[in-house]
């Protein structure tokens, strides 16, 4: 099937695409460490910024650095994560053939190279404005907390990825000094909330039929269970995100509402089709940007959004 991702293919998204590291080479090893397809997920500092009138351009240095200083972040967590893990990765199916796992970056390296990202953050963060910093510094020792700990106890460990998201668009509100939007924070969280859930989903429903029920947590969860708050948490992003939309100046707000909600509601419905019956849904970023239809539709949506936040700004 065209969107199943089994092991296969999952192997290959685990050294950041088609090429694993021992065809790149040293360098690329270490590049694929950073997940910098994931870098993606720092898009989300641009939410608010794009969506408010063109006077946010003079704090455009502000968002660029904010965004960079949410990219070095999310780099160094992962790099502790694979630090911590890399011994149990060895053992599973799929992230065994990480840089670390696998050997092709050896335990020296990675702690060379975190030591050399964490220098990076604290750069960033004494160049952030302060309360950008405030924010990113939770960020950073919330993941920590999460590597070492709350990734174990279910529930919590989704709970916090999502407020990971929801600190990435909070900071681009307050570099780009712009009100903070509640609604949009809440829409962020329950869609967070929900594709944390859908890999979890996952992995309990494919990769624990080959024996490899990796995270602890999951013998918490059930497939039915977890079909259930995934689709509750989709719903309240569905309507959290009109209400945002809502808010933009009338009557574009509204009019923006009414005509991009179906894209909304496709997205919804294709990762649920995606999760539940395609049996996908284990990188929520590899069926963003692999999937035909998913792509499609992001685009449609995209432009339709464009042009309501064009109207609206003239």
């Amino acid at each position: 099937m065209d969107h199943y991702v089994g092991p296969d293919r999952l192997a290959l998204d685990v050294v950041e695409g088609p090429i694993g590291a021992g065809r790149v080479g040293a360098f690329g090893a270490y590049v694929a460490l950073l997940r910098p397809r994931h870098w993606i997920k720092g898009s989300l500092v641009l939410v608010a910024p794009i969506t408010a009138p063109p006077a946010v351009i003079p704090h455009f240095a502000a968002i660029a650095m904010t965004l960079l200083a949410f990219l070095a972040a999310s780099s160094t967590v992962y790099v502790l994560n694979d630090l911590r893990d890399f011994e149990a990765d060895r053992l599973h199916p799929v992230k065994r053939l990480r840089p670390l796992a696998s050997g092709s970056v050896s335990f020296r390296g990675g702690v060379a190279l975190l030591a050399a990202l964490l220098l990076g953050t604290a750069g960033l963060l004494v160049a952030a404005p302060p309360l950008v910093a405030l924010i990113l510094g939770g960020y950073v020792a919330m993941n920590i907390w999460y590597t070492l700990a709350l990734k174990h106890q279910p529930l919590v460990d989704v709970s916090v990825v999502a407020a990971g998201f929801v600190l990435r668009v909070l900071a681009g509100a307050v570099a780009a000094g712009l009100a903070v939007q509640p609604l949009l924070l809440i829409c962020v969280y329950c869609a967070s909330v929900a594709l944390s859930l859908g890999k979890r989903r996952h992995e309990l429903a494919d990769l624990a039929v080959a024996g490899a029920r990796h995270r602890p947590a999951l013998s918490a969860y059930s497939v039915p269970f977890l079909d259930h708050v995934v689709v509750m948490n989709l719903v309240a992003a569905l309507m959290c995100y009109l209400g945002t939309m809502w808010q933009l100046r009338p009557p574009y707000g509204q009019v923006g509402a009414a005509l991009t909600f179906p894209f909304a509601a496709f997205h919804v419905t294709r990762y649920l089709q995606m999760l539940m019956v395609e049996r996908s849904g284990g990188d929520p970023v590899d069926d963003l940007m692999r999937d035909r239809q998913m792509r499609f539709n992001l685009g449609l949506w995209t432009a339709v959004l464009a042009s309501t936040f064009l109207a609206s700004s003239l």
